[in-house]
């Protein structure tokens, strides 16, 4: 690696701020004995950066002499040597300092006449103007025959990158919290009290890479934040970064505006300043790394930028060898946190000046934002890195958009919801020459529908189907193979995975509704406490619910009869002996939440709900008193879509023994509707309803029921009365009632298997 020191001599610029103009300039004498002269060297930035065109004018170029730690002299008129420019000293002794712009940091000529001492001169400031940063050069050297000084910048320089895809432009940088003050002399700079903002304003908005947006002033500031007014893709975007702790001057540090592609993301970052070694040296940037086309074995779809320092991959899953064009053998730094792997091709190596790696990296999924890696790489023979020696990749993200909770991960390409889901379960914005296509594995039933939205052809929503009465449906994982492929042949299959538990609830359809056949038990919103359509008793026995419960054992009937609820717990209570009596086990007079008032789906398993009291109201909300110890037929106040007519059968349990207690006349009722005579009856059971102490006994018998309704109001139907004149009643009760719950499926898009 090739090691420089960088060391302009700079042409003195002929205006009227100078002292003498070039003309005037003495020519070049001998040095006569007992004098110094003086060779003025203007440094490079310590980091590396390209030189603006005027950037190191050297305007109104002054030196000041202390001896005996007092200001004694002035000088206006650097000459020429054999040496270089600079001034001839009538001295071998002192200290000389040397700046630029001296007229708009102070008169040296008026501080010389007032004696000012070289203590004070070391805590002199430079200011603003016009509210930026004064741009300044400064150096100092101790006399000798034929000394030198080197001037340094006393401001650092900000630089801009753009790294956008689509258009970009910054209106106006802002420095918030900038120190205002700097010292005239570097290293001599004081405790930075008086800070502000500092707004940089372009003639016309930067549009790509420009140096020298900005001027700064050295300073140690943990505060300091850089703020941007920038349009990306004509959105208009307010940014901030946090800058590095120190600002160093003399140093260039690169702004960085960055969009992700994916998601539209737009970053505002700031290098670090590093140095380049302890000797003031910097790298030959010369040997710039960049990407050898022509040997680089890259995919279709890859591009290369301009300058050959940034390589764009597709989102495919990709296998390249990237070739590095370095004139040093170059190390990469390890690489981690991103889905892809980068080795060095050892059998080549190094020879001819090339560097090979292989590269590969997975399919990128849909949703998952596009990237960027920096690939840094350490020359050989040094122990240093340095921020020019890398490669960046941009890692495209897929042009298919996905919106929804759908995660594909990166690995199987897979998602599974890991409960029973249905209805809209995302949705895909495809490009237009890609399709989406459904697959599912032998045998499983066709779950997923896709359906595309009616005005946006390209945005498909993948839609997740129920099943009435699955006989599979036992929590077992359903999978379906979502497929995005070319629209004209086929090609380009990317498969992606996706799953759910597949549980389902015996339901019998009535007057629009999919009630469920039994009422919840146990914890009503797990599936696993319910009875699941895959072990539906009743249909295992070839019969309805109604005929199951007259045949049953006494023990089934008592685990399907006796549970109840009260408030938001979901928690259900069996009926058991307690002195003497039937009560709800767990029964408190202290419950706040009104079943009723609840949202639908409080207390149900995914994809059930609590029926509304219109619902309700189908079935029970007759033009007359519904008398529950009679059969017999009742109409509807509100017919449904002109179905009026109500069908009715009711039977008794008299073997049900709970504890020490027989309990008798246990009612349960079937409805149905004559104008659906292939539906099975909704059958209505459940123990009566608690409110007290005295538990479920009711007018001597168990049969007043409180049903759960979705109700906001607060309403809802309960069976009333003595054996003799048992009726259907609105009643919502109170908060303290146990009710039974009897869910209905929830609205859903898709049915399959009818």
């Amino acid at each position: 690696m090739n090691i420089k020191i960088n060391v302009i001599f700079a042409a003195l610029i002929a205006s009227g701020a100078m002292a003498t103009s070039c003309s005037q300039i003495e020519s070049d004498t001998e040095i006569t004995p007992a004098e110094s002269f003086v060779t003025v060297q203007l440094a490079d930035y310590e980091t590396s950066g390209e030189n603006i065109q005027g950037e190191n004018d050297l305007d109104d170029l002054q030196a000041c002499l202390f001896e005996n730690g007092r200001m004694t002299q002035v000088y206006d008129q650097p000459v020429a040597s054999t040496s270089g420019y600079g001034f001839r000293i009538p001295r071998e002794t002192g200290t000389l300092y040397v700046l630029t712009n001296t007229t708009a940091i102070s008169d040296l000529k008026s501080l010389c006449q007032t004696g000012i001492s070289e203590q004070e001169w070391l805590s002199m400031t430079a200011g603003t103007a016009q509210g930026l940063p004064i741009r300044f050069f400064s150096g100092s050297t101790t006399l000798s025959k034929e000394a030198k000084v080197k001037l340094t910048r006393g401001v650092a320089r900000f630089d801009l990158h753009i790294r956008t895809v689509g258009p970009a432009q910054i209106e106006q940088l802002t420095l918030e919290g900038a120190a205002l003050r700097t010292g005239i002399i570097a290293g001599k700079d004081p405790v930075a009290t008086d800070r502000g903002d500092i707004t940089f304003r372009p003639d016309s908005p930067y549009t790509k890479d420009t140096p020298g947006v900005a001027y700064v002033y050295e300073q140690t500031n943990s505060d300091l934040v850089l703020r941007a007014d920038a349009i990306v893709n004509g959105k208009r975007y307010e940014l901030e970064a946090k800058l590095p702790e120190s600002i160093r001057r003399n140093c260039i540090y690169i702004v960085t505006l960055l969009k992700d592609v994916a998601d539209q993301e737009v970053q505002l970052t700031v290098e670090p300043w590093e140095n380049g070694g302890d000797i003031g040296m910097i790298p030959d940037w010369n040997g710039q790394i960049i990407v050898d086309t022509d040997q680089s074995e890259l995919p279709s779809g890859a591009v290369v930028s301009d300058d050959k320092t940034t390589l764009t991959l597709p989102h495919d899953p990709t296998e390249l060898t990237l070739v590095l064009d370095c004139n040093d053998e170059l190390e990469l730094i390890p690489v981690t946190g991103y889905p892809l792997t980068i080795e060095p091709d050892n059998s080549t190596r190094g020879v001819d000046g090339k560097n090979r790696f292989r590269v590969s990296k997975p399919l990128y999924v849909p949703g998952k934002p596009a990237d960027e890696i920096i690939l840094q790489f350490r020359r050989q023979g040094l122990n240093e890195t340095y921020p020019e020696d890398q490669i960046v990749l941009h890692l495209s993200a897929n042009p298919v958009r996905l919106e929804g909770p759908i995660s594909f991960d990166m690995e199987n390409h897979s998602f599974d919801f890991g409960r029973y889901v249905e209805n809209e379960l995302g949705r895909f914005i495809l490009p237009a020459d890609k399709e989406l296509a459904v697959e599912f594995e032998e045998g499983e039933d066709p779950w997923v529908q896709l359906s595309p939205i009616g005005n946006e052809a390209q945005t498909i929503r993948v839609l997740g189907g129920w099943k009435p009465n699955d006989p599979s449906a036992n929590g077992r994982t359903q999978t379906a193979t979502l497929v995005i492929r070319n629209t004209n042949d086929g090609s380009g299959r990317e498969e992606y995975r996706i799953s759910r538990r597949n549980y389902g609830l015996p339901v019998t359809w009535f007057h629009g509704v999919w009630w469920c056949k039994y009422n919840a038990r146990g914890n009503s919103r797990s599936f696993d406490d319910q009875i699941l359509s895959s072990a539906d008793p009743a249909a295992a026995a070839g019969k309805s619910v109604f005929d199951y419960l007259r045949d049953c054992s006494p023990e089934e009937f008592y685990n399907l009869w006796g549970w109840a609820y009260q408030g938001d717990s979901g928690i259900g209570m069996r009926v058991v002996e307690k002195n003497g009596i039937l009560v709800m086990e767990g029964f408190s007079t202290n419950v706040s939440a009104h079943i009723n008032k609840l949202p639908a789906n409080t207390l149900a398993p995914d994809g059930y709900e609590l029926p509304s009291m219109e619902e309700f109201n189908r079935v029970f909300d007759a033009t007359d008193y519904i008398w529950m110890m009679w059969n017999g037929t009742h109409h509807l106040r509100s017919p449904w879509e002109g179905h009026y007519q109500v069908k009715r059968e009711q039977r008794r349990r008299n073997d049900i023994q709970v504890g020490t207690i027989q309990a008798t006349d246990l009612l349960y009722c079937k409805m149905w509707s004559p104008d659906f005579p292939e539906q099975e009856p909704i059958t209505w059971y459940g123990p009566g309803a608690q409110w007290n102490a005295e538990g479920i006994l009711h007018s001597n018998h168990y049969n007043n029921i409180l049903f759960s309704v979705y109700s906001p109001e607060g309403s809802g139907w309960y069976i009333n009365g003595s054996m003799a004149g048992l009726y259907m009643h609105k009643n919502g009760a109170g908060n303290k009632d146990t009710r039974i719950l009897r869910f209905k499926k929830s609205p859903v898009e898709y049915i399959y298997g009818e």
